[in-house]
């Protein structure tokens, strides 16, 4: 974006006074002269005790102070047409792109290279690599000075060139062509912080679009790998469950045969048992008999002898325990059998659910595998993104100075749009008062027509308590106050402290010197009536100055 430089300009005309809202009557140029007449009076330095003699009025002139605008975009630029203003910019300069855009694609094949990459550059983005000041001469860069130009654009009139012949500018120190170079020299470096923006913007694409390529390989490797582990535990599922049944099925028959040979042994022992029970059960039987013999023999015969009944009653007896004794030695024997066949079948249990279980962790440890390599890629695109989103991040913080920055050039801007490079007439009268000793002048910058009734309402007090030049200063209020402020200030300096300066604008003063002027006089009357029967100044400061200056 660039300024278009043309040999035609238009000037925009700003009028010196403009009327309060609540003003009674209009403000008129003789008004304006008028009062601008007794403002200098006013000023005029007497003789006196501390004053060598008194000063003389020897111009009353309006000029302009010109300041040039240009366009740019909907805006335009103003430069001091004097160069005696002027503002910086601060310029940071961004981290270098290039080196950074060719490490990462020259990593686009290699994973490892673009993570090491990444770590590299964690701190590329963190701050500018310098800053410096430039400055723009002649720029008009102060907010408050911005928008009184632009409240003046807005109430001035659009006139050509030649019809500003006959008005009077101070000597310029800029021409069109220099005011554009100086306007483009701002919009220069606003082009340059706005590729800095796009640089760094380019830089998150390229960052983006790595990062994508390479989590886009990741993600397809994690696919090949779910889709590799899926086929290999599916066919292991089928084979470990063919594998689980069949070792269900040798456990089965392993226990069968402990069964089967346990129930054999215990088959023997049972029939043993059933039978040392029946011979118990014989002998139990003999035994009731003989003492029942014995009970009735005594009964019968209480003095025959029983030792016969006696010795079968013992043997009985002694059968009957040494069968009941094989019998428990049976039961033991059984009962170990049994404890023998469940520590067979349990040992049983235990070697095929070692087996089956083998089988069954066959297919865990594919899962695990699985999850554990799906895991490590998912910790890498983790780890792509950090490190990625930190150094995004960074650049977005230096999109976000740097468009602050682009803002403040902005800010130096009028929101006006014009379609030339044009001049801003701001209109001031100069006084120039002469004594033996010096010339001095003094300057009245663009003024507000006050209403006569409200200023008595806000000062509450009798108007003619204050000076000539008070009410003056209360009839004409600032209507651009940092701009009037800025231009007095200014032209002041100028004025002491550059001769030539000084020359050429008490030279441009006295071409135009109202004083001289056939209509002045007439002018002046009539607007000191009407400020007299506004109630302005008294009857008396009106005919002493209308006999002072008519001897002009």
């Amino acid at each position: 974006m660039s300024i278009k430089v043309r040999e035609a300009h238009s000037i925009f005309l700003v009028p010196y006074a403009a009327e309060e809202p609540s003003r009674e009557n209009p403000y008129t140029t003789e008004m304006e002269e008028a009062t601008i007449l007794l403002f200098s009076e006013a000023k005029r330095r007497k003789a006196g005790i501390l004053i060598d003699g008194s000063e003389k009025v020897t111009c009353i002139a309006k000029i302009y102070y010109p300041f040039w605008a240009v366009p740019w975009e909907d805006n335009c630029i103003i430069i001091d047409g004097l160069g005696l203003d002027s503002s910086n910019v601060v310029y940071r300069k961004i981290p270098n792109i290039l080196e950074f855009v060719e490490d990462l694609n020259r990593c686009s094949s290699s994973f490892s290279s673009f993570l090491e990459a990444l770590r590299r550059h964690s701190h590329t983005f963190q701050g500018f690599r310098y800053l410096k000041v430039v400055s723009l001469r002649g720029v008009v860069g102060e907010r408050s000075i911005l928008e009184a130009l632009g409240k003046a654009l807005r109430e001035s009139s659009k006139i050509s060139g030649k019809d500003m012949l006959e008005r009077s500018f101070v000597p310029l120190a800029l021409s069109r062509r220099k005011a554009e170079a100086r306007a483009q020299r701002m919009v220069d470096q606003w082009n340059i912080l706005n590729d800095d923006v796009d640089a760094l913007l380019y830089a998150i694409d390229v960052l983006d679009s790595e990062r994508n390529h390479h989590k886009e390989k990741i993600i397809l490797e994690m696919k090949e790998i779910k889709e590799d582990y899926d086929s290999r535990i599916s066919k292991t599922k089928k084979m470990v469950n063919r594998k689980v049944r069949s070792l269900v099925k040798e456990k089965e028959k392993a226990k069968g045969k402990i069964e089967k040979a346990a129930k054999r042994l215990l088959g023997k022992i049972i029939k043993e048992e059933d039978r040392l029970k029946e011979r118990i059960e014989r002998l139990n039987l003999l035994l009731r008999e003989a003492l029942d013999a014995r009970k009735r023999q005594k009964k019968r015969y209480p003095k025959r002898s029983t030792t016969r009944i006696d010795n079968k009653i013992a043997k009985c007896k002694s059968n009957i325990k040494i069968l009941k004794d094989r019998l428990s030695e049976l039961k033991r024997r059984a009962a170990e059998i049994r404890k023998e066949m469940l520590k067979k079948i349990n040992k049983a249990e235990r070697e095929y659910r070692l087996l089956i279980e083998e089988e069954l962790n066959k297919i865990d440890a594919l899962e695990e595998a699985k999850k554990s390599e799906i895991s490590k890629r998912s910790e890498l695109i983790s780890r792509i993104d950090t490190l990625s989103s930190a150094i995004e991040s960074q650049i977005r913080t230096l999109i976000e100075k740097k468009t602050r920055d682009i803002r403040k050039i902005e800010e130096k801007t009028v929101p006006f749009k014009i379609e030339e490079t044009s001049l801003i007439a701001v209109p001031f009268y100069i006084a120039i008062f002469e004594s033996s000793s010096k010339v001095r002048a003094e300057v009245f910058p663009p003024a507000v027509a006050k209403s006569y009734t409200s200023t008595l309402q806000r000062i509450k007090r009798m108007l003619f308590s204050f000076s000539l030049e008070a009410r003056m200063r209360l009839l004409l209020g600032q209507r651009f106050p940092s701009l009037s402020e800025k231009v007095s200030e200014k032209l002041e300096r100028k004025i002491e402290s550059d001769a030539p300066f000084r020359k050429a604008l008490f030279k441009v003063g006295m071409t135009n010197n109202l004083l001289g002027s056939p209509k002045f006089m007439s002018n002046v009357k009539e607007g000191i009536e009407r400020l007299l029967e506004e109630g302005w100044i008294s009857k008396d400061e009106a005919e002493r100055t209308l006999k002072e200056y008519s001897k002009m």
